[in-house]
């Protein structure tokens, strides 16, 4: 009875250190909140000779989300991730703003879900430099990406005692097959026999890439790395070949190599930097050298754009479909296919709503979700144009809600295509009976009643019954690819089978229409409305800092307590637990670019 007492008490007073601590958690969100709003309220009044300032070391997605770290961040607001969305308008803004004289970029490590973003981001700062205006670069420790952008820049300096991580373009992944032949775990791989490029689901049957995999994969970094290379050298007045000389031999890695190889213009430190480009913008704009310049953060600009989405008697609404592809509701950062739909349902709707820009950002997922988008985009198309603009990926379900927009829209170096699905049944009974004892005996009314257990085999007939499944979704997802592409079943069969490509690969193949990002879609579905002066709106809506709360807080505890119970083999779990929980077939693809 002590002992029970003991735990009982134990118990109590952990459930009570809990809800103490999310109290003041919680009360730390509040607090961050009302200081952002009332420092939001403020009249931001821009300073005539300013540099606007933009830091590429922040998170970058689709659109301007809330995120709760960022609150809980000294920094409030301004610690914000930025919106690639907003980013457009704003330095737009910036570039006809009469009190903005130059741009200067903060470099480091540029978190984006892949490399199109950053493409994205470096068209937008090309487009800038159309006013006449300069762009100037700095970093401590500049990665791939961020040099990349940095490259548009007119002037570049890096810390001497840093580095920039010119590497070129590979990968890695992570194949659990020998794990999961220690721990006496079984999992069967089912997709069509067709498919030998859908290799999502070999990291579980397989110890090494396929041979199919890495023809692939190689192909389509090549096809990558051959337009950030040609962009890269020409912007620096470097011979292509010599370029690619000096990045295979790391020539570009330490900061004098970088230097005496021209990669950069100058090696210093910040300070001395906001020097140089005080002297570059008193001397272009004729400014006494007494003048001050002024420097303005990006998130404090983009407050003076207060309505930065502001609908009018036409719009172009834009759709955000960012993430894996999951049945039910999804976040910001996932598909929830009952999300998505009443998104395009509303956005077909609107008799304001010119044309819908469905953006597509995502590896896949499940196949049934794929599926209800998809009937949504055929079903909103009938009313108005829908154009679809592929973010860093739009591949496997990602690519079938994409297929049957009215016109495809995409980055040279988006990922899709990946036109194929696999199935993953997991079985757990050998393991829990040699680790830790424990079987399972069923009682049943036919030999296949219990067809998907988790702890008995599969029968050779749900074997049979499974390969049906995902040859018949594979036919069913080539001729939705087919109907909406205007091709024949066969042709795009041809392509398919699985395989990835790049955007600049997909245009010939006629799985794409038009290079471009998502300003260029919102241009072309404004022309295919024939609508001149429009609004932006945008579906759906973002979760406040509370809704995420509300939604993530039981899957929060569940993850720290396996981090607990499991320590470091951690990711390893975690897929245990992905494949756990595919239900049916998976339409999705590993990505595994570095850059």
């Amino acid at each position: 009875m002590k002992q029970f007492f003991k735990f009982l008490f134990a118990s109590c007073l952990g459930s009570g250190l809990a809800m103490i601590l999310s109290f003041f958690v919680i009360a730390a969100i509040i607090t961050s909140m009302i200081a952002s709003l009332s420092k939001s309220s403020d009249n931001v009044k821009i300073k005539d000779n300013s540099v606007l300032v933009i830091d590429l070391s922040k998170p970058v997605y689709d659109r301007e989300i809330e995120d709760i770290s960022a609150m809980l961040s000294t920094d409030g607001i301004n610690n914000k991730a930025i919106g690639l969305t907003e980013f457009i308008q704003v330095i737009d803004k910036a570039k006809n703003d009469k009190n903005i004289k130059a741009l200067m970029l903060n470099l480091g490590m540029f978190q984006a879900n892949g490399v199109a973003t950053a493409q994205e981001i470096r068209e937008v700062l090309e487009d800038f430099k159309t006013s006449g205006k300069k762009i100037y670069a700095y970093g401590d420790m500049i990665d791939q990406k961020s040099y990349y952008i940095a490259t548009v820049a007119d002037k570049i300096m890096i810390n001497p005692a840093g580095m920039v991580t010119l590497s070129g373009m590979g990968g890695e992944i992570m194949y659990y097959k020998d794990l999961i032949t220690k721990l006496d775990l079984d999992v069967d791989l089912i997709r069509p026999v067709s498919n030998a490029y859908k290799s999502a689901g070999e990291t579980y049957t397989m110890n090494h890439m396929s041979d199919s995999n890495r023809l692939q994969t190689r192909q389509y970094l090549n096809s990558i790395w051959s337009v950030l290379s040609s962009q890269m050298a020409q912007s620096r007045n470097i011979d292509e070949a010599k370029f690619n000389d000096l990045i295979a031999s790391l020539q570009g890695f330490l900061p004098q190599d970088a230097y005496k190889n021209k990669l950069i213009d100058y090696l210093g430190f910040k300070s001395d930097y906001k020097d140089t480009i005080n002297k570059y913008v008193t001397a272009q704009n004729r400014l006494s050298a007494k003048t001050k310049i002024n420097y303005i953060g990006y998130n404090t600009y983009r407050k003076t754009i207060i309505d930065i989405n502001k609908s009018q008697n036409d719009n172009i609404a834009v759709v955000y479909a960012y993430g894996n592809v999951n049945q039910g509701k999804g976040s910001d950062l996932s598909i929830g296919s009952e999300t998505v739909c009443k998104a395009i349902e509303k956005a077909a709707n609107n008799n304001k709503v010119k044309a819908i820009v469905l953006r597509v950002n995502s590896p896949g997922g499940d196949a049934v979700a794929s599926e209800l988008i998809t009937n949504e985009v055929i079903k909103a198309k009938r009313k108005k144009p829908v154009i679809v603009s592929m973010g860093d990926m739009a591949a496997s379900a990602g690519y079938e809600m994409s297929s049957n927009a009215s016109y495809i829209v995409a980055n040279q170096t988006t990922i899709t295509g990946s036109i194929g699905v696999f199935g993953v049944v997991p079985n757990f009974g050998r393991a829990l009976k040699n680790k830790i004892g424990i079987t399972f005996d069923t009682v049943k009314t036919h030999a296949n009643s219990n067809p998907m257990s988790l702890f008995v085999p599969m029968t050779p007939e749900a074997k049979a019954m499974m390969q049906r499944n995902v040859e018949n979704f594979y036919t069913n997802f080539v001729s939705k690819v087919a109907q909406g592409r205007g091709k024949t079943p066969d042709y795009i069969n041809s392509i398919a089978k699985g395989r990835v490509w790049s955007g600049k690969d997909a245009k010939p193949l006629g799985l794409v229409d038009e290079f471009g990002g998502l300003k260029k879609a919102i241009q072309v579905a404004a022309n295919k409305a024939n609508v001149k002066n429009y609004g932006i709106v945008t579906y759906p809506k973002t979760q406040s800092i509370f809704d995420q709360i509300i939604d993530n807080k039981s899957q929060e505890v569940k993850m720290k307590t396996l981090t607990k119970e499991l320590g470091k083999p951690y990711s390893f779990f975690l897929e245990l637990k992905n494949i756990s929980d595919m239900q049916g077939v998976q339409m999705r693809m590993d990505y595994i670019i570095n850059f």
